[in-house]
C-alpha cells in the first residue's frame, strides 16, 4: 500500500507515538518491492538497513523522544550522492568510482534529523537530459498514466516517480537545468532548487560545478521546506504569515510555442494570484527563454566534457548515445569561449538583480509539454527545459507546483521564480499557492 501521509504529518504521529518508525518504513519498502520491477524507480533498495536504522529510531523515541525533524521518514536519493561505503552509480553503467568512506554532508545531515535513507533512484546518465529517459539503465514509469509509459522527466526521474507513487513522501533530487522542477511537473509534485550554493554538493557526483544544485521533490511546500533547510544546515521555520506580493508574469510570446492545456492552467493560476489579492505585472526576460538554454547548455557541455572525456570517448563504453552527444559538444568550447560564457552571465547576474526588484516573485509554466508517451521522444530536442534554465543561468531560486490538469489527466506545473538568495521569501509565496492551484 503506498505512503499517504506528508513527511510532517509521519513526524508528528512518531512524536505522539500513534505511529513507529518501523511501521513507517516496512510500509515504504512493501511499497517498493510491489511497485518498483514496474516503475523503475529505485536502482538499490537498503532494505535492511532502513529497517535497522528504524528500529534504532524507536528505541531513540522511547527513552527520550524523536531524533529530528524528520524522524522516522523514508526518504529516496538521487544516485549521485555518496553514502558510505556505496559509491554512486551516477544514471552509468561505467562511472566507476572508489566507494566513500562517509556519506555526502546535506544527505547525512537528513539521517542525523532521523530520515531513514531506503534507497538510490534511477536517473538520467550524468544528470543530462529533461526527459527522463535513459538508455543505459532503462526509463522509470510515470506514476500519473498506468497504461501508457509516459516519461517522467529528467533528470531527476526515480526520485518523482518514487513519491508521485506514494512508494515515499520525499526524494532528493539535483537541479542543473530544472532536474528537479521537469519531473515534479510531469509527475504532479513540488520541487524546489534553491539558490545556487545554500546546501552542500561535498560528496555529490557533478555534471556542472557552475549550475548543480541539490534540492527535494515532495507533495506540498512546506515539506519542501523542511527537508531544504535540514539539508542547508538551518533551523525549522514554519514561515511567514500571508501577505500580497509584487508578481512579474511571464509574457505568452516568450511561452510560445506552449500546450495549450499547460497555457490554459497558467492563465487560470494567475486568476487566482489576482483573487488572492497579489498584484500581476507582465515582465519580459532580457533574454529569450531559448538563449538561456542555449548559454547554459554550453557551459554544462565543457564542463561536463572536461569531467567525463575518458567515458565519453571511449566507443566501447556503454553510454547512452544521446548523453554521450551532449556531453561531446564541450570538446568544441574552448577555454577562451568558457571564460567569455562565465563573464557573459556574471554581468546578467548583476543586472537581472536590478531587473527583480520591482518583484516578489516571477511565475510561468514549469515546463511547456505535459509527460508525453516514452515512444514520442526525440531525443535532439530539449523542449522540457525552455523554462527552466533561466533560473540557473541567473542563480535564481525556483519551485514548481502542481495547477491542474490537462482534459487528459496529465498533471501540469506552475513555476515559481524568486531572487537569489530568497529562498524563504520564495517559500512563503508558494506556501499557500499549492492546495488552490491545485484545486481551481
Amino acid at each position: 500500500m503506498a505512503l499517504e501521509l506528508s513527511a510532517r504529518e509521519i513526524v508528528r504521529q512518531c512524536a505522539t507515538g500513534r505511529l513507529s518508525s518501523r511501521s513507517v518504513v516496512r510500509r515504504s519498502l512493501d511499497a517498493i518491492e510491489a511497485q518498483n520491477d514496474r516503475l523503475h524507480a529505485f536502482v538499490e533498495v537498503f532494505a535492511e538497513a532502513a529497517m535497522r536504522r528504524a528500529e534504532e529510531l524507536d528505541k531513540r523515541a522511547a527513552q527520550s523522544g524523536i531524533a529530528g525533524p524528520l524522524h522516522g521518514v523514508p526518504v529516496a536519493v538521487k544516485d549521485l550522492a555518496d553514502i558510505q561505503g556505496r559509491a554512486p552509480g551516477f544514471g552509468s553503467k561505467c562511472y566507476a568510482a572508489e566507494a566513500p568512506a562517509r556519506t555526502a554532508p546535506a544527505i547525512q545531515r537528513l539521517i542525523d534529523a532521523g530520515a531513514v535513507v531506503v534507497g538510490m533512484t534511477h536517473m538520467v546518465e550524468f544528470a543530462l537530459g529533461g526527459w527522463g529517459t535513459n538508455e543505459a539503465m532503462g526509463a522509470p514509469w510515470n506514476p500519473v498514466d498506468p497504461r501508457v509509459h509516459r516519461v517522467p522527466g529528467g533528470s531527476s526521474s526515480g526520485s518523482a516517480v518514487a513519491v508521485a507513487a506514494g512508494l515515499v513522501p520525499a526524494a532528493i533530487g539535483s537541479d542543473t537545468g530544472g532536474s528537479i522542477r521537469i519531473p515534479a511537473s510531469l509527475c504532479g509534485l513540488v520541487g524546489f532548487k534553491p539558490t545556487f550554493g545554500r546546501i552542500p554538493l561535498d560528496g555529490i557526483a557533478a555534471l556542472s560545478p557552475t549550475f548543480d544544485t541539490l534540492g527535494p521533490i515532495v507533495g506540498d511546500v512546506a515539506d519542501a521546506r523542511l527537508l531544504y533547510r535540514v539539508m542547508a544546515g538551518l533551523a525549522d521555520d514554519p514561515g511567514r504569515p500571508f501577505r500580497p506580493m509584487r508578481v512579474g508574469t511571464a509574457s505568452v510570446a516568450q511561452l510560445d510555442p506552449c500546450d495549450p492545456d499547460v497555457l490554459a492552467n497558467y492563465h487560470r493560476s494567475l486568476d487566482r494570484l489576482r483573487a488572492m489579492g497579489h498584484s500581476l505585472t507582465p515582465m519580459v526576460f532580457q533574454d529569450a527563454l531559448t538563449e538561456y538554454q542555449s548559454l547554459c547548455g554550453a557551459i554544462v557541455a565543457y564542463e561536463a566534457y572536461r569531467q567525463h572525456r575518458t567515458r565519453v570517448e571511449d566507443p566501447d563504453a556503454p553510454l547512452d548515445p544521446h548523453v554521450r552527444v551532449r556531453i561531446l559538444a564541450g570538446k568544441d568550447i574552448d577555454d577562451t569561449r568558457y571564460g567569455e560564457l562565465q563573464a557573459r552571465r556574471r554581468t546578467a547576474v548583476a543586472a537581472f538583480k536590478g531587473a527583480f526588484a520591482q518583484f516578489d516573485a516571477i511565475v510561468m509554466p514549469s515546463t511547456p509539454l505535459p509527460a508525453i508517451p516514452l515512444a514520442e521522444v526525440d531525443e535532439t530536442k530539449i523542449p522540457m527545459s525552455r523554462y527552466t534554465r533561466a533560473a540557473n543561468w541567473l542563480e535564481l531560486c525556483a519551485i514548481s507546483l502542481p495547477n491542474g490538469t490537462t482534459q487528459g489527466g496529465l498533471p501540469t506545473g506552475f513555476q515559481a521564480i524568486g531572487i537569489g538568495g530568497g529562498d524563504d521569501a520564495l517559500l512563503d509565496f508558494a506556501a499557500p499557492l499549492a492546495g488552490p492551484l491545485v484545486a481551481g
